[in-house]
Parts: C-alpha cells; sequence; structure tokens
C-alpha cells in the first residue's frame, strides 16, 4: 500500500471518529467537524493544527490528479506515520481506568495515622481515600498528617481525626465508563474556578457510596496528557 492509500485510510478512520465523538449522522465537511470536536476530546485539541493540515493534503491528493489520474502529492514517511497515530489515539479505548492507580488501596477511620501514612510511603501517593464497607468517609492527604505531627500528644490518633472535608466536592466521582477527557476536564474546571479538586475517584456507577475502583490525581495529569499528545 502507498502511502497515498495509506494516508487516505487513516484519513477515513479520523473523520469516522470525529462523526462519532460530534454525534452527527449526516455527512458534515471535516473542518466543520474539525471544529465542533476540538473542545471535546483531549486527541483532537493537541493535533487540532496537523489536522487542518492533513485536510488540505487529502483534498489535494483527492482532487488533483495528473492526465492519467495518477495521484501527484505523495505524503512523505513522516507525515503518513503521524496520521495514523492520530487515527490510533482516537480509536483507543480512553476509558479513565486505564489510567487508574489500581488497585485502589484505601484506610479505615479508625485505621492509626502511622499506619496510613506508611501505606501512603509504600504507595508513593500523597493521599489516601477512607472507607468504611464500601461507603466513603473522606480522604486523608501528607498535608493533614504534617499538621497532625506538629501538635503534642496525638501519636495514637486514628485517621478519622484529620479526615479533609468530607464535602463532595473536594472529591469528585465519576462512573468506570467515564472518558480521560471528562477526568482532565474536571481537574482543569476546578483550577480555572480556584477550587482544588484532591482526586477523582472511579466507581462502577460513579456513586459515592459504591467500592472503589480507581483514583486518579493531578500528579497523574501529565502522564495522561501526554498519552493523547
Amino acid at each position: 500500500m502507498s502511502n497515498a492509500e495509506r494516508f487516505i485510510t487513516a484519513y477515513a478512520r479520523i473523520e469516522r471518529k470525529l462523526s462519532e465523538i460530534a454525534r452527527e449522522s449526516k455527512y458534515i465537511p471535516f473542518s466543520q467537524l474539525l471544529y465542533r470536536c476540538v473542545n471535546q476530546n483531549r486527541v483532537v485539541y493537541a493535533n487540532q493544527q496537523s489536522l487542518r493540515e492533513y485536510n488540505e493534503l487529502r483534498n489535494a491528493i483527492v482532487h488533483q490528479r495528473g492526465r492519467e489520474n495518477e495521484i501527484i502529492a505523495e505524503p512523505t514517511d513522516s507525515v503518513t506515520e503521524d496520521i495514523e497515530r492520530i487515527a490510533d489515539l482516537l480509536e483507543e479505548d480512553d476509558n479513565i481506568l486505564q489510567f487508574c492507580s489500581r488497585p485502589l488501596r484505601t484506610v479505615k477511620p479508625d485505621t492509626p495515622i502511622k499506619e496510613a501514612f506508611d501505606l501512603m510511603d509504600e504507595l508513593d501517593t500523597s493521599k489516601i481515600p477512607v472507607y468504611e464497607d464500601n461507603t466513603y468517609k473522606g480522604i486523608v492527604t501528607l498535608e493533614e498528617i504534617a499538621r497532625w505531627a506538629l501538635e503534642e500528644e496525638k501519636k495514637e490518633s486514628s485517621v478519622s481525626e484529620i479526615l479533609v472535608s468530607r464535602k463532595k466536592e473536594r472529591v469528585l466521582f465519576l462512573p468506570h465508563t467515564s472518558s480521560v477527557d471528562s477526568a482532565i476536564r474536571a481537574f482543569e474546571s476546578a483550577m480555572k474556578n480556584g477550587q482544588n479538586l484532591l482526586a477523582i475517584i472511579v466507581t462502577d456507577r460513579g456513586n459515592l457510596n459504591e467500592k472503589p475502583l480507581g483514583i486518579i490525581t493531578v500528579a497523574d495529569l501529565p502522564k495522561i496528557i501526554k498519552a493523547f499528545a
């Protein structure tokens, strides 16, 4: 298969995926699809300039032919490989669970703080959720543990004494079917509004009192964004 044929195949895959993202069943020009999807999908957003250029190249390949109807615009290897990369990214399963820390380790309200700290150190994390009988009770952070450590006569304290506010807005719950984009947008929205979203906890249906399946924190964002760039 020539580079031109590979390019057109990848372009068609991308166009198909853009139609799905835009939830559009009738034909819409590629440029309009791109405009509608750029703020809905992380891959499209990160590669929007390349996609605009590839749209122009595709038109040249399809509409500009020689006297014998031969293709006169043959994409380079690097361009062909790049458009195939974008098509692959768009078609990948971007289910949120693939980027979660799993299995999710938790502590109980009566877990000694020292034990919670040791577990956080083992997991190399700064936050750990607190559950009791699959019911969310709050979240413990290294910052809270540090504050506790500075106080006197607290060596036998349990996690319940330093739970971060149980307000739901501090921790977002999403169903396991959520997209990665929804997680990224949640962190971005919180930052824009001056809020501190400590973590996203993923459950079966996104309910507060369900078994946690995984967790995403701000520290996970760089690897997530890199995967879709």
